[in-house]
């Protein structure tokens, strides 16, 4: 009977701290929305709300970074634009191509969460040209693509820095509630 206390509670203490995370990913990504861009640069973001997916593919599996970048997106997508809207769709698309070439690369094991990052960054961008092409029926938007493969570079790096001293913290003070 112990053993199967244990396990509930493992569960429960899991889907609170994914919960967790998710509304985190949520709130940061409000919050981006607000901060105003040295340069307005159609489709660029900084890509805070990255840094939650990425520690939670940190301490987690492929698996629980799909699910909370999936939920976030819709959740947000809800939120803020409606899940009718193109900026949604857009956001759906960055999202699946960057999550999925993302959990390619991690199970290669040689990305470093700077890798990971800049890929998925990079990727996402790349996931919303595609859909706006498609949506627009305008292939001549391709020309718009090292644009954003520049500020995914750059905003990929921004992201892992902050990831890498995220996970620093957490590894340091709170490890004991994500490990199970």
């Amino acid at each position: 009977m112990k053993k199967k206390s244990t396990n509930s509670r493992q569960i429960v203490r899991k889907i609170t701290t994914l919960s967790l995370f998710l509304a985190m990913g949520i709130i940061l990504n409000i919050i981006e929305s607000f901060i105003p861009l040295p340069i307005s640069i159609p489709g660029v973001k900084l890509g805070l709300a990255n840094t939650i997916g990425l520690v939670v593919l940190y301490y987690y599996s492929p698996k629980e970074y799909a699910y909370i970048g999936f939920l976030r997106v819709i959740i947000v997508g809800l939120l803020r634009t409606g899940i009718l809207s193109i900026s949604f769709m857009l956001s759906l698309s960055g999202w699946f191509l960057s999550t999925l070439i993302s959990i390619l690369l991690y199970y290669f094991k040689k990305f470093s969460i700077y890798g990971l990052s800049c890929a998925s960054a990079v990727l996402h961008g790349i996931g919303q040209i595609l859909a706006v092409m498609v949506i627009y029926s305008s292939p001549g938007l391709i020309l718009y693509l090292p644009v954003l493969i520049l500020t995914g570079v750059i905003s990929g790096l921004l992201t892992a820095m902050v990831t890498s001293l995220v996970l620093l913290k957490l590894d340091k003070h709170i490890s004991f509630i994500l490990k199970e």
